[in-house]
């Protein structure tokens, strides 16, 4: 079971982690960080690129880093983990709509 977590924290650091910097980042620059919805990640994009991408990859991965032993302390179905992860993607496809809208 602890190996099927550490997917799931891999595909939610992935979704939630990589893709929304990146795209965020990709919004902010079509748009300006003003547009953000999340005050935190406003207030991050403000302080700049650098500091935004790596407060929002650190919390995204200590999250997942616990993500293993928390999902299977609360004996979490599999597909919450890949539910996760989906919703970090579309957040990610969403702020690509914003980028080439």
């Amino acid at each position: 079971m602890t190996r099927n977590r550490h997917g799931e924290a891999a595909a939610i650091f992935t979704s939630h982690g990589v893709l929304d910097a990146a795209t965020t980042i990709l919004a902010a620059r079509a748009v300006g960080p003003h547009a953000e919805a999340n005050p935190v990640v406003r207030e991050l994009l403000a302080m700049g690129e650098l500091p935004a991408v790596v407060a929002m990859l650190a919390v995204v991965g200590l999250c997942c880093g616990a993500w293993p032993t928390a999902a299977a302390a609360l004996e979490a179905p599999g597909w919450i983990g890949l539910g996760i992860a989906t919703i970090g993607a579309a957040v990610a496809a969403v702020n690509l709509v914003v980028v080439f809208a």
